[in-house]
């Protein structure tokens, strides 16, 4: 019994590392080598939705976020896991003013920018202190990027949302939802033409939906990528999306590599002689599978939307 808790505690803590800058993530994940086996990464994120649905999904034992994202801030990513992972993040943040606010936030450890070496082990000596033997997160065998990603999506029971129109509350199946918009302190759902409202937040939702083929395109737009017929690239990065319903759709381009990886878009292949699409040529068109069948358009909303 003895050895085993002995080769327990000298297995690697297993770090997820959320950084959207691609060179300060790979500086964290050289740190992260150099600790001679101490640390491993199991994956790695630029956003703050994918670090919910990777925590979730891998359970890593600790946490590395970056206090700003491009979709949130790293305080925000932090208060949207649940409170066994909120105490093992570990937050860097770029100046000495943040602290007050991380260490209210409840997080393990707060680095400062530039990372130091010495600074990053003394986090993960802390961290395995504090989730030694017999208090480190179980984590599947498998763990890896590919993993798959659990949520309420894949329970037994249904997973509906509720809604509002018109006073009449109703159940609404996430499928059938084209895309949901920011209103305020609510958000609108898009159904065939119809809309309902739910008391809820976009960041909520991009956590919550992401399973089930919602992407975020704009700070207040979630767009359920079954819903869409084609494609046309608009420039700056930026996308047109027109729906089965005839609904156009513009991303931001600060939400390109979140769609690019939802949407595994293809640029037309040059012809004979042609030359290479590029970025921000605008009025390239993508064509979207019709993956879902709809129904008759309809502006009277159904008694159960199943």
């Amino acid at each position: 019994m003895a050895r085993r808790s002995e080769a327990e505690s000298n297995e690697p803590l297993g770090l997820l590392v959320v950084e959207p800058d691609p060179l300060q993530r790979a500086h964290l994940v050289d740190l992260c080598a150099r600790t001679r086996g101490a640390a491993r990464v199991i994956a790695e994120a630029s956003v703050g939705a994918e670090a919910c649905q990777l925590t979730e999904a891998l359970r890593p034992d600790v946490i590395v976020v970056a206090s700003t994202l491009s979709d949130m801030t790293g305080l925000e990513a932090v208060r949207a896991l649940s409170d066994q992972y909120r105490r093992r993040a570990i937050l860097v943040i770029a100046s000495p003013q943040e602290r007050p606010d991380a260490l209210a936030a409840g997080v393990l450890d707060y680095l400062m920018r530039p990372v130091e070496a010495g600074d990053f082990e003394a986090s993960l000596l802390r961290a395995r202190g504090r989730f030694g033997v017999g208090k480190r997160a179980p984590r599947p065998a498998d763990s890896s990027y590919s993993a798959p990603l659990r949520s309420g999506l894949e329970c037994d029971r249904p997973f509906i949302l509720i809604a509002e129109r018109e006073q009449r509350l109703y159940p609404v199946q996430p499928q059938r939802i084209d895309y949901v918009e920011s209103a305020g302190n609510y958000v609108k759902f898009h159904v065939d033409n119809c809309e309902f409202i739910a008391r809820d937040s976009i960041k909520r939702l991009e956590v919550v939906l992401g399973p089930a083929g919602f992407v975020r395109i704009e700070r207040k737009l979630l767009l359920n990528v079954l819903a869409i017929s084609f494609v046309e690239t608009v420039g700056y990065g930026a996308f047109a999306f027109t729906l089965n319903n005839g609904v156009c759709l513009r991303s931001g381009p600060a939400y390109r590599e979140t769609i690019l990886r939802a949407l595994p878009l293809r640029r037309r292949a040059p012809g004979a002689g042609g030359e290479r699409e590029s970025n921000s040529a605008a009025g390239s068109k993508i064509c979207a599978a019709k993956s879902r069948p709809r129904a008759k358009q309809s502006r009277e909303p159904r008694g159960n939307l199943r």
